[in-house]
């Protein structure tokens, strides 16, 4: 026959074990919940820092004026269809809000389109802005329009020295006599314009 007491023995000593369990299973919850929880907030503070960071960058807004001159050759691509290839140069004017004047000098590689019949264009190109021979600026432009003005966008792409990292765009219009003077102009021939006008009322850029 079984001996009671040896049972209620085995009883205590079982229920001891059991809680002793149950408290190390608790407290490996509770350190996960922990862990998890500190994962969760040091998420957080990353990403504040990371839009702080964003925040607190650079933002300028400025105008830019550059009177240019500039070369190229004219080709006949259709009927009424002509093709400028060259190149556009001269000193940047820049002005910030508080009316500080900078100068810097730019040259832009550029492609024009010229239909004759409709006297519409379209201009692409990039350019190199040069302030010192350490820091320069790189940037895309685009327009259409017609009679020698055209409105687009210039766009910052990038720059090195103090303009590494750069980053803006800003709407752009070009007056240029281009479509007047290839008008009697054959296929091959070289053009050279004396004058033309860039404008960017509000050019934004950011620096990190």
């Amino acid at each position: 026959m079984s001996n009671p007491v040896w049972l209620k023995l085995v009883a205590i000593v079982t229920d001891i074990l059991m809680l002793s369990l149950s408290a190390e299973l608790v407290t490996r919850i509770t350190n996960m919940m922990d862990a998890r929880i500190l994962l969760r907030f040091v998420t957080v503070i990353l990403i504040l820092c990371g839009w702080s960071v964003a925040t607190f960058a650079d933002t300028k807004t400025v105008a830019v004026v550059v009177p240019w001159q500039g070369q190229g050759q004219v080709f006949s691509i259709g009927i009424d269809k002509l093709l400028f290839q060259g190149y556009i140069e001269g000193v940047m004017y820049i002005e910030s809000a508080e009316g500080a004047m900078d100068e810097a000098f730019v040259q832009c590689p550029i492609v024009q389109r010229i239909d004759v019949s409709s006297q519409r264009i379209s201009s692409s190109g990039s350019c190199t802005i040069v302030v010192s021979t350490e820091d320069a600026l790189f940037a895309d432009l685009a327009c259409e329009g017609v009679k020698g003005f055209c409105i687009g966008e210039f766009k910052l792409t990038g720059g090195t020295g103090r303009f590494s990292g750069i980053k803006g765009s800003g709407k752009m219009t070009v007056r240029s006599p281009i479509h007047a003077l290839v008008a009697d102009l054959s296929g091959g021939s070289l053009l050279k314009v004396a004058s033309g006008i860039l404008q960017i009322p509000a050019l934004t850029f950011t620096l990190p």
